[in-house]
């Protein structure tokens, strides 16, 4: 999917141009830590992409007139 791949790229380049990558590192490793005893939850990307969203609504103004 290419807004995973976006994701992955921006997420592996980000540290390089923070001014703390210390920070970042401290962030995920909390964030992990509360993830793993279930505090913090994760969801799949489940929002319908722009094309698919703008094709829905042209469709159904077409069916419309």
């Amino acid at each position: 999917m290419p807004i995973v791949d976006d994701l992955k790229k921006t997420l592996a380049e980000f540290p390089s141009v923070t001014a703390n990558p210390e920070d970042l590192a401290r962030l995920q490793q909390f964030f992990n830590q509360m993830r793993d005893i279930g505090i913090a939850k994760t969801r799949e990307y489940d929002i319908p992409r722009p094309d698919t969203i703008g094709r829905v609504l042209v469709n159904t103004r077409r069916k419309a007139t």
